[in-house]
């Protein structure tokens, strides 16, 4: 057999091992979401998002809650398909309409027909062209105007800056580990995104690797995730299911906050760090004393700069980024206190 031949085959070999691999375990871990419908939400330029809907399960209370993800994540990451870490779940059984939004190249969302929808964004897109999709499809599905923001990460820094942007369309926002600034450990540990979003290689390599997570964790993975508050089915299922690629207009777009220590738009024209004392709903601001990307520090001087009510929670020692919202404690601590603080802050309808 000559070696041409010989390394055609092994690389045939190990490219159908592979494929068996990702489709057993895609199997294995599946945990789809367990939303009551889906919606659609058409933005000005062409994308169709996807809106997971969860309908009441409780007396009815208004204004209906968006849940908005964070970097590389989809709307998976809150409303989870294990049933007691889904967090819009646990808002349904409240009594709220919960619509968890999957931004454009995430999840369930995809570029309309024929539109020529644009397929490198920034942040400055979601904030400008997602969320006020989001809220138009919500507002046709619910009859409310209003919705109240519950925000993961990235997910939450679009959310302060919506109630900035959008102040008639935003009633509260709930801001879970909100990066309004990142210290100098965790902007040298962010550097490698670029590489990462360029290789477009993060939501398959995370698929690839879930079946083995949980015997090796990396130190750079400590920024987000501590091995000790996740368990390990609920960690390989997030890998499968819930991980997504980094955009690189996005990381783009955070590595100009790194660099120039700023929060705003793009071309620097809007300064959404500074409009947050501008802002004048209510909201809660949440902590991750473990967390490597939003110290406490860091979101508790969002807090400080808000300029409408405002309260500070801070989770228990141990609790990590992405553990706020899939750690085995989120269901005891986090849930009851998002859910506390969005009641006393709606009406029934």
């Amino acid at each position: 057999m000559t070696s041409p031949l010989a390394a055609a085959l092994l690389l045939a070999a190990l490219l159908l091992a592979s494929f068996a691999h990702l489709a057993f375990w895609r199997w294995k871990l599946a945990a789809p979401g367990q939303e009551d419908e889906r919606l659609e939400a058409r933005t000005a330029d062409g994308w169709v998002l996807c809106l997971g809907r969860r309908r009441p399960r409780s007396a009815p209370r208004r204004p209906p809650v968006l849940l908005v993800h964070g970097l590389a994540m989809n709307r998976l990451a809150l409303d989870f398909g294990l049933e007691h870490l889904s967090l819009s779940a646990h808002l349904a059984g409240a009594g709220f309409d919960c619509f968890a939004l999957d931004l454009r190249g995430h999840g369930g969302s995809r570029p309309g027909p024929g539109q020529g929808a644009p397929r490198r964004w920034t942040l400055d897109d979601y904030l400008g062209l997602d969320l006020p999709a989001a809220l138009d499809a919500v507002a046709a599905a619910t009859g409310e105007r209003q919705v109240l923001l519950v925000g993961h990460s990235q997910g939450a820094l679009l959310g302060l800056a919506a109630a900035a942007h959008h102040p008639d369309r935003i009633a509260g926002v709930v801001a879970l580990a909100p990066p309004v600034r990142f210290t100098p450990e965790a902007g040298r540990r962010l550097r490698v995104l670029p590489v990462l979003a360029a290789l477009r290689l993060t939501r398959l390599g995370a698929r690839m690797l879930a079946p083995l997570a949980g015997l090796w964790h990396p130190g750079a993975a400590t920024l987000s995730i501590q091995p000790d508050e996740m368990d390990g089915p609920v960690f390989r299922r997030l890998l499968m299911n819930v991980i997504e690629d980094l955009p690189p207009g996005v990381v783009a777009h955070f590595g100009a906050f790194v660099r120039e220590d700023r929060l705003g738009s793009l071309d620097g024209a809007d300064d959404w760090r500074a409009a947050l004392s501008a802002c004048r709903v209510p909201a809660l601001f949440v902590a991750a004393p473990a967390d490597g990307l939003a110290t406490p520090g860091i979101v508790r001087e969002a807090c400080e700069r808000w300029g409408g009510e405002r309260a500070y929670l801070e989770a228990p020692a141990g609790v990590g980024h992405t553990d706020l919202l899939l750690g085995r404690r989120a269901p005891a601590f986090l849930f009851p206190a998002v859910r506390a603080w969005l009641v006393g802050h709606s009406t029934p309808r």
